[in-house]
């Protein structure tokens, strides 16, 4: 066997799969897999490595996250038999991996905490409102306050597809209320480089006002987004254990902003996650 095919049947049986039939077609079968049931007892068996690209629905199959301990021991399997040996992929693999740092390096040392100590900023309820007066301010909002460049009108239209008329009265608005300077005649950026911001949610009266913005959310998803990354699960619980686990929830969702950055980059994006937590059934 190869590393590979001992990583995917520890995997497999781990998942609660005990045979490979039953993983196989409990799964979907071809339609989910895109090769057939000898195929896969071939990968299983090591007598053939995976393309590249089965393996989304191996990890899906799996019920892995690609971040989770599972997967990535299954991709270091795979690249060990690609690689042909240990020291081979420690060359490659890790010196890649050492290159590219997992959190913005500002940040990583003190961790959330200081983030929250040093970073965050707390847009009072005249720039809320500012921010969600209609779709063109709020996403000028969000180019600006992530970025620490100066931008123009005709910058925003062309980034948004909205009238430059449209963006000088953004620009215009979100300054009024201080979330914003001018720099020269024409040309904007935030008043708080490098800074994160979170809206007053809890605030008497917000409530309307952040359906607005999920509606922006939603709107660009379907225009310029689309689906990143999911994950779910369902489970019989108490609600009392569900609060707990809420709260690590939460703060999982808040140390995303570990990952930020106000930089230019080719493949930066505006990212958004959700924790979200739906009752459904008692019983």
């Amino acid at each position: 066997m190869s590393a590979f095919s001992e990583a995917l049947l520890s995997l497999r049986r781990e998942a609660g799969f005990p045979s490979a039939y039953r993983f196989y077609h409990r799964n979907g079968g071809r339609r989910h897999f895109g090769f057939t049931y000898v195929h896969y007892l071939r990968l299983e068996k090591g007598a053939k490595a995976p393309r590249a690209e089965a393996f989304g629905a191996i990890l899906k199959a799996l019920r892995l996250a690609p971040a989770a301990d599972g997967a990535r021991a299954l991709f270091r399997a795979y690249l060990l038999d690609v690689l042909g040996s240990p020291e081979a992929y420690e060359l490659i693999v890790g010196s890649v991996s050492k290159s590219v740092p997992t959190v913005s390096p500002t940040l990583a040392e003190g961790g959330f905490d200081r983030l929250k100590r040093e970073h965050l900023m707390h847009m009072n309820i005249d720039q809320f409102t500012a921010v969600s007066h209609d779709e063109t301010s709020y996403w000028t909002s969000e180019l600006l306050l992530n970025d620490d460049g100066s931008w123009t009108p005709k910058d925003i239209a062309g980034r948004l597809g909205c009238p430059p008329k449209a963006a000088a009265d953004a620009l215009e608005r979100l300054t009024k209320v201080r979330l914003l300077r001018a720099t020269s005649p024409g040309r904007y950026k935030t008043r708080h480089p490098g800074k994160f911001w979170t809206f007053p949610g809890r605030s008497k009266g917000m409530e309307p006002l952040l359906e607005r913005v999920r509606g922006y959310w939603d709107a660009m998803a379907a225009r310029q987004g689309g689906p990143f990354g999911e994950r779910l699960e369902l489970v019989r619980a108490s609600s009392s254990v569900m609060r707990q686990y809420m709260n690590a929830l939460h703060r999982a969702v808040d140390e995303a902003n570990l990952a930020a950055t106000h930089a230019k980059g080719e493949d930066t994006a505006l990212f958004l996650i959700e924790g979200r937590v739906r009752r459904l059934l008692p019983f």
